[in-house]
């Protein structure tokens, strides 16, 4: 011990004495906190350093120093879409003669920095595309435009002379009020380079009366830099002429369009001639001295003009022609169908080229896996598809459906068999289909599919849906075949659905329904929420609503006294809980007009005069247990005019079986496991939308003369209203057993009927319970059938 003591003390002696002498600044840490102080400043000033300065080890802080904020960055690889950090700029202080920066002078006002940092980086999104039109072509040559270029560029505006009303809702249309036709494209180019200037890097300019192409305008801007000043398109006429051809579309850059708006009064008053060619080409020529060019980073603007074009009689001719298989805009068209045969020519055009680069890129994918580690061939089917999902454990392993023509066979846990509707019969059909297709192409003979023997379908969310099938197939002489066949469809281009801002900060009105018998039940909710929900919400954010449902008018007479119990509970809790908000109603439901299922409609009209229109309410019953985070996952999964939320409770079973087969000892609480209850979807109870959304709903059922009696408040909104319906099990939500009755709807809605049915038959216990119960009471059956016998 005495050994160690002394070699830590020579240690730390040892380390003292090797420390550096060193004499700094009277207050070291302003060498921190004022890297361009005034010292600095005297001798930057007199350009001489004092003995102190020559022995300082801290002096590098003292010098023309290169502070982060003079760095500028530059990518030379993409120089034109890196941002640049410049330095600030250094004034020069006349009373003390030195300089000084403007970042650190303490007169410098706050900079306010923008909302989004889009707009501080300067990003802009790609291209804008501006038709010029007539208000007698909306609906039809402008229409055709908008339906078949919209999902190609990033914005699509149609430029008419006069105000208009009736046009398709999904154009934006603007007017420009002077008859002039000369002088409206400097309108277009006025309107675009004061509004649209900072949002966009190419503004396409053309005729309604020219077809374009989306897809290959939106491939050829992806390669061409947006650095440069572009003045683009098909020269009129001459291939030595300065102006680009308005009919074949014009191309400018946000450059250009910057120039010319300095230029656009000049512009205006030498418009003199009737054709736009010429006006916005003496425009764009005086104002950024550029003539038309049809060519950019190597990359060749191809136009086809033929003011004699006939697509039957030329098509034969020019699809041989390889120039205008690659053409960007064909001109003029005079008719929709000529329309409409170039775009489906020309989606042909694309779909060859892109199978003939798919076939390219497995030719190179099949080369390159020579030089992988596992050798050639050892590559993944089908080639350039992610390979399959390796799952880590048992539990991980992807499931297959197995099908046959009508039916999908355990496509659940729950269900045996089911039939192939919708989707899944349009799915599978279509594999057969394609599957029969290539085996036709492959053997040279006509074949047609007898029966599909066999069918296993996996989706693997790495790389899409996997099909195995086994076909009976038979020939012209009635010859049977038996192949089997795999099939891949790869999942597509992953994109992100935009959706509207959410916050857990919303307010949410938690309405419970209460019938006279379900008192106890009530009381069990509250002592259970006072655990769960009371602790974490706020006055606020949480509202409870209790409403007594009465269905004689001696009932309504009898409501308060009916709540004291409610409200002595209620009491105790805000003891505790004083942030604790709770509301009384009584609403009266005659039985003769209200079933289980439209009970919600008619609470939700009761309340229509209670709550704002903007609320947040979650409808249930009391024999629910809810924990705190489901209404946060409420406020978030419910958005308004988007988004309604009906989830998925899970559901106890009778509780005298389960104490049959699984040790329970208490009934207040529902444990989460497979022996104890099951996720009932096919219940719709609970419901958590705005007020907002059930007005709209409202109406809508009245213009299509539907009843909201007719069917509950889920099938209303999908049948009649677009917005999104989200179900998922919630194992926060869990509802207490308690008797299912059927015969009140039996006669009214047969859905409800058959789905109030199978929660009867499903929710009383497991298959494998009740199977043990049968097998236990074998034997006391038998004694029985002696006993009779």
């Amino acid at each position: 011990m005495l050994s160690i003591l002394v070699g830590l003390s020579l240690g730390f002696a040892l380390s003292l004495a090797c420390l550096p002498i060193m004499s700094v600044c009277e207050n070291p840490l302003s060498l921190f906190s004022e890297p361009f102080s005034s010292s600095f400043n005297s001798h930057f000033g007199n350009g001489t350093l004092s003995f102190s300065d020559r022995f300082d080890p801290f002096r590098i802080l003292s010098r023309e120093s290169r502070s982060v904020v003079d760095v500028t960055l530059v990518d030379y690889g993409s120089k034109d879409y890196e941002p640049q950090i410049h330095s600030p700029t250094l004034e020069l202080n006349s009373n003390n003669k030195s300089f000084s920066t403007s970042t650190q002078s303490s007169n410098t006002s706050k900079v306010t920095r923008p909302r989004y940092i889009a707009d501080e980086l300067g990003i802009r999104e790609k291209v804008l595309v501006a038709v010029l039109t007539e208000p007698h072509r909306l609906n039809t040559f402008a229409f055709f435009i908008n339906q078949t270029l919209q999902d190609y560029v990033n914005r699509l505006l149609f430029f008419i002379d006069e105000d208009v009303q009736d046009f398709p809702r999904s154009m934006q249309v603007i007017a420009v009020h002077d008859k002039r036709a000369y002088l409206k494209p400097f309108y277009v180019l006025k309107y675009l380079a004061e509004k649209m200037i900072k949002l966009y890097d190419w503004f396409v300019l053309l005729p309604d009366n020219t077809y374009i192409r989306g897809f290959k305008l939106n491939e050829f801007l992806n390669h061409i830099s947006i650095s440069q000043d572009l003045y683009m398109g098909q020269a009129f006429d001459d291939v030595h002429a300065v102006y680009c051809y308005f009919g074949s579309g014009i191309i400018l850059s946000g450059t250009v369009l910057r120039k010319i708006l300095d230029e656009i009064d000049w512009c205006t008053n030498n418009a003199y001639s009737q054709d736009l060619t010429d006006n916005i080409g003496r425009c764009v020529l005086k104002a950024a001295k550029l003539p038309c060019t049809n060519t950019a980073s190597n990359y060749k603007y191809t136009a086809y003009v033929n003011y004699r074009f006939e697509f039957d009689a030329d098509i034969d001719r020019l699809s041989k022609n390889e120039d205008f298989n690659q053409t960007l805009t064909v001109h003029p068209i005079n008719d929709l169908e000529t329309m409409l045969k170039l775009q489906k020519y020309f989606n042909q055009v694309e779909l060859d080229e892109m199978t003939t680069s798919i076939a390219e890129y497995e030719e190179n994918i099949e080369e390159l896996s020579c030089y992988a580690p596992e050798g050639c061939g050892n590559i993944p089917w089908p080639v350039g598809v992610p390979p399959p999902f390796k799952p880590p454990t048992r539990f991980d392993v992807l499931r297959w459906d197995f099908f046959n023509e009508t039916h999908i066979y355990l496509k659940t846990d729950n269900d045996v068999i089911s039939p192939m509707n919708g989707d899944d019969y349009e799915d599978v059909h279509e594999v057969i289909d394609h599957a029969l297709e290539q085996l036709q192409k492959k053997y040279s003979v006509s074949l047609n599919l007898k029966k599909l023997l066999n069918g296993y379908r996996q989706f693997d969310p790495t790389r899409g849906t996997h099909y195995i099938m086994d076909l009976l197939l038979v020939d012209q002489d009635q010859i049977e075949y038996t192949k089997r066949v795999e099939l891949m469809r790869p999942l597509g281009l992953v994109e992100t659905v935009p959706m509207p801002f959410v916050t857990e900060t919303t307010k949410i009105y938690l309405i419970l329904p209460i019938y006279r018998d379900e008192q106890s039940v009530a009381l069990r909710f509250l002592r259970h929420a006072n655990k769960s929900l009371f602790d974490k919400e706020t006055r606020d954010k949480f509202e409870l609503h209790l409403a007594h449902i009465v269905t004689t008018k001696h009932e309504l007479s009898q409501t308060q006294k009916w709540f004291d119990t409610l409200r002595r509970e209620v009491e105790l809790l805000r003891r505790t809980r004083t942030q604790l908000a709770v509301i009384y109603h009584t609403i009266l439901l005659p039985l003769s007009t209200t079933t289980s299922y439209t009970q919600a409609a008619y609470i939700l009209d009761f309340f229509e005069t209670k709550l704002q229109t903007n609320s947040l309410i979650f409808i249930t019953n009391p024999y629910v247990d809810i924990e705190a985070d489901f209404l946060n996952r409420c406020r978030l999964n419910v958005i308004e005019n988007v988004q309604a939320f009906f989830p998925i409770a899970f559901y106890q079973y009778q509780p005298h079986i389960i104490a049959r087969t699984y040790h329970m000892t208490d009934n207040s609480t529902i444990d989460l496991h497979k022996s104890h209850g099951w996720f009932n979807f096919y219940a719709f109870d609970h419901i958590g939308m705005y007020m907002s959304d059930y007005l709209n709903l409202k109406k809508l059922s009245l213009s299509n003369n539907i009843s909201l009696s007719s069917m509950t408040l889920y099938d209303l909104l999908v049948q009649v209203t677009d917005i999104s319906i989200l179900r998922a099990p919630d194992q926060a939500l869990r509802v207490h057993y308690h008797p299912i009755k059927c015969d009140s709807i039996k006669r009214s809605y047969t859905l409800e009927y058959s789905r109030c049915l199978m929660q009867r038959e499903k929710g009383l216990a497991s298959r494998s319970q009740l199977a043990m119960i049968i097998i236990e009471n074998e034997p006391t059956k038998k004694i029985i059938a002696k006993k009779n016998t």
